[in-house]
């Protein structure tokens, strides 16, 4: 070996000091993009309830307005719930403020009939199934557009209040049905924990069991997942069906917290619920409709309406407040959906 090809050999080439400097640059940039994709919405919640508490020390840092937010938007959650359902699978349900509306009329009506409780919440219960099975008949079956379809099915339920209503607020008589939702445990209302509940058994469902990765398969890809031998007809039906149940569950217990329910509930739930799903889409799980994110953008959307009305916000501030959290949110789904998208495709 020559002098030269030793020294080059051995020779170490020299670095540039700025390099470990960009590294950890990027590094950090990573971090904190990966932090605010998968946790902005989190975040965001976090930042919403400082900013109110410092804005309004006296009524909204405490545990009186804490306890009230929490059942209150527990049965917007439990509809929050519903729809990341027919979501996941690639679809709208746009009846389930409808079927809650419904659900909650009817169950109003039974049970002033003289109907027993558990009667009564079986019967709800299967309403619910019932126009699950018929969206999903008129989707899957038929093949009409989930849009229009579960657009119609609503309107048909909203016939069915005025009917059962007779166009007049139907007003809730039995004492032992109020007992179903504001009954206190830890001085929390119990329909707090309904909601819990169902969110850790539909977390479990959807990330846990086939079920889920079979439901995220027929809404990422129908066509794909049904060469790969997945049943995309089974599993969305399953998702129509159980979001009917679950939007109907719902209204029982929006009957039994109200204690009245007027001809034209419903519709208003619609909204909220779907902002919170692709909220949820955009954190803990992003890019994917999940449970967690979902909870999380209930929330956040509680908290920003609690905190607007005690600082002396008009009803209009507020429905602006939860469009535009609609709006920002599907469009971080599409993008983080295009992001996902691109990088598996390179």
């Amino acid at each position: 070996m020559t002098t030269s090809a030793a020294q080059s050999a051995t020779e170490q080439p020299e670095q540039d000091p700025a390099l470990p400097q960009d590294t950890a640059r990027r590094t950090w940039r990573q971090v904190a993009g990966s932090t605010a994709s998968g946790y902005g919405a989190l975040i965001f919640l976090i930042l919403l309830a400082v900013t109110f508490s410092v804005a309004a020390p006296e009524t909204f840092p405490t545990w009186d307005n804490a306890k009230s937010v929490l059942a209150d938007q527990s049965i917007p959650g439990i509809l929050a719930l519903a729809a990341i359902l027919p979501l996941a699978a690639g679809e709208f349900d746009l009846s389930l403020g409808a079927i809650l509306g419904f659900s909650a009329i009817f169950a109003t009506w039974a049970s002033n009939a003289g109907l027993p409780l558990p009667l009564v919440a079986l019967l709800t219960l299967l309403l619910g199934c019932c126009v699950g099975c018929l969206n999903a008949f008129l989707v899957v079956k038929v093949g009409v557009n989930a849009f229009i379809a579960t657009l119609g099915v609503g309107t048909l339920l909203a016939g069915g209040n005025l009917y059962l209503t007779d166009s007049s607020l139907l007003t809730l008589d039995s004492a032992s049905f109020a007992d179903l939702t504001i009954t206190k445990a830890g001085g929390l209302q119990v329909v707090l924990g309904y909601f819990l509940v169902l969110a850790v058994v539909l977390w479990f469902a959807m990330e846990r069991t086939p079920f889920g990765r079979y439901l995220r398969a027929t809404g990422m890809g129908r066509d794909a997942a049904r060469l790969s031998g997945v049943r995309t007809g089974r599993y969305l039906t399953t998702a129509f069906v159980t979001a009917g149940a679950l939007a109907s569950l719902a209204g029982l217990l929006q009957a039994s917290r109200s204690g009245s329910v007027p001809p034209g509930i419903g519709p208003d739930f619609l909204l909220p619920a779907y902002a919170a799903a692709f909220l949820g889409a955009t954190t803990i799980k992003a890019g994917y409709f999940n449970v967690w994110g979902t909870v999380v953008g209930v929330f956040l959307l509680a908290v920003g309406s609690n905190g607007l009305t005690l600082l002396g916000a008009q009803t209009w501030v507020t429905n602006i407040f939860n469009g535009a959290a609609l709006i920002v949110a599907v469009a971080a789904s599409v993008l983080l959906a295009r992001s996902r998208t691109a990088r598996t495709s390179s």
